[in-house]
């Protein structure tokens, strides 16, 4: 059977955790269009997992089918020149494409600098919206509850918001398709990274519907008034409605962005079938991290490496592809490789990541994956691996991050520590990961060790052609957008 096609759109679904896809967790009723995705002609894949847990280094992850550790580990305002050069050096997927007289559009959140190369169109990052958080500080003086009123008051006043951060992603690309041109399509959705900002009917309508915990939102605060992710940006944006509810309206509030953005799905799929684009065009959803809502002492965020946060939603659905649940190890540096052949192209052999096509046709010419590799390097430092068994996360030396924070281990968002330095988990007995036995299991432990070694071994670096600095024009507000959004 033929796998290529002629357009291929990726949606990435910023911070959206597996288990809110009902075709991953049939448990689960938020994701009708990504269900529908699935049904018709769709590959859902049970076991696929991030890189990383941070946008940066897993959105170039997907663009170029290396592993973090060959290019960009760090995110933000702690990317290294290092880091950049290699970056620069690779040729992203968008890069081979616009090559080969391939439409590439970008719509949604504009990460720029390296991630902007190959895009014929490419969203310009809007000046952020720091002085949010300086009304709030200012409110909360007056009384603690005000700060919520930070973000009401600011969403009115300011005028700087863009149609990109609005809703119109899926517009923007669509409006672009009329000239009938083979296209690849990138949509980064922001629905569902926090501050989680959806309709409020949405959220009153999931909490008549479902159980969430009702603990009191003041004493959560209060017990986490050392958190400063906790302190001085979840309670930023908390409304009134939530601390008559408690914390769990926060999760609801996650919950309906996860509506909110599927429905923009179901637009996409409407759209393209109104153009009659529809049965020539290959869909990908995916996420480029997970999201932690209360695990491991992980609030609203997605630093850690245990599943809620580097387990993702992946569904290929297209006119080539084979009705299927796989259960398979795949990573997100798979996607590049798939998309280049999808189009008839090849990949870098010095990839990481190899092209998923055997598991959206017949999966017989599909060698299995023993255990996927993570890495974490912005709020702390950690390294992973895990098998269907276990998981083992180790902490590793980082000069940027101990330079810029103190500490590696220590978590800079939530001034704490989420684990000991070494950590292991029985997958088995203990899913959610909650019991650290690394004592109990030293050989499996050397086991897994022996494995890492091997696998960053085995990677191969794009070739650096400058060690110059490299400069972005709008790096600075890109920054101050990140900032918005929570990241320091």
């Amino acid at each position: 059977m033929s796998t290529v096609s002629q357009n291929v759109i990726v949606v990435v679904v910023d911070a959206l955790r597996a288990d809110r896809v009902g075709a991953i967790n049939r448990e689960r009723d938020l994701t009708p269009n990504i269900d529908r995705l699935a049904r018709n002609n769709g590959v859902i894949f049970k076991n696929a997992f991030a890189c990383t847990n941070a946008t940066d280094p897993s959105i170039t992850t997907i663009h170029s089918g290396y592993d973090p550790s060959s290019t960009v580990i760090h995110h933000g305002p702690y990317v290294r020149d290092e880091e950049k050069q290699r970056a620069e050096a690779m040729t992203s997927v968008p890069e081979q494409l616009q090559d080969a007289d391939i439409h590439t559009i970008a719509t949604g959140r504009p990460l720029s600098r390296w991630h902007k190369a190959g895009f014929d169109q490419y969203p310009e990052p809007t000046f952020g919206r720091n002085r949010r958080r300086a009304i709030g500080e200012r409110l909360e003086t007056l009384h603690p509850r005000l700060r919520s009123l930070a973000g009401w008051l600011y969403e009115r006043v300011s005028e700087t918001t863009t149609s990109n951060e609005t809703g119109d992603e899926i517009d923007n690309l669509l409006g672009r398709l009329d000239d009938g041109r083979q296209f690849y399509g990138f949509v980064h959705l922001m629905d569902t990274h926090a501050p989680y900002e959806p309709n409020e009917q949405l959220v009153d309508e999931l909490l008549d519907r479902r159980e969430y915990p009702q603990d009191d939102l003041s004493e959560f605060f209060a017990a986490h008034q050392e958190n400063d992710h906790v302190r001085e940006f979840i309670k930023e944006h908390t409304s009134s409605a939530d601390y008559e509810y408690g914390v769990g309206r926060l999760i609801a509030r996650y919950d309906a962005t996860v509506i909110e953005a599927d429905r923009k799905i179901g637009r996409l799929i409407d759209g393209l079938r109104e153009r009659g684009r529809y049965e020539e065009t290959t869909i990908i959803v995916t996420s480029d991290h997970g999201e932690s809502l209360d695990e491991h002492g992980i609030f609203f965020d997605h630093h850690g490496l245990y599943d809620e946060s580097i387990h993702v939603p992946l569904v290929i659905s297209g006119p080539e592809t084979q009705t299927a649940r796989r259960e398979e190890f795949v990573q997100l540096y798979d996607l590049a490789p798939t998309v280049l052949q999808l189009f008839d192209l090849t990949a870098d052999n010095k990839i990481v990541g190899r092209p998923l096509q055997p598991l959206i046709t017949d999966g017989d010419s599909w060698t299995d994956r023993e255990y996927i590799v993570a890495r974490e390097a912005h709020t702390q430092s950690r390294i992973s691996i895990r098998t269907s068994s276990w998981k083992y996360i180790n902490h590793i030396e980082d000069t940027v991050l101990e330079r810029e924070r103190g500490d590696s281990l220590h978590c800079g968002y939530c001034n704490c520590f989420h684990g000991a330095e070494t950590e292991l988990y029985d997958l088995n007995e203990d899913p959610d990961e909650k019991e650290n036995i690394v004592e109990n299991y030293p050989d499996i432990v050397t086991e897994l060790e022996a494995k890492l070694d091997t696998y960053e071994g085995s990677l191969n670096y794009p070739d650096s052609t400058t060690e110059t600095k490299v400069t972005y024009d709008n790096e600075s507000e890109v920054m101050e957008r990140l900032e918005d959004l929570g990241y320091r």
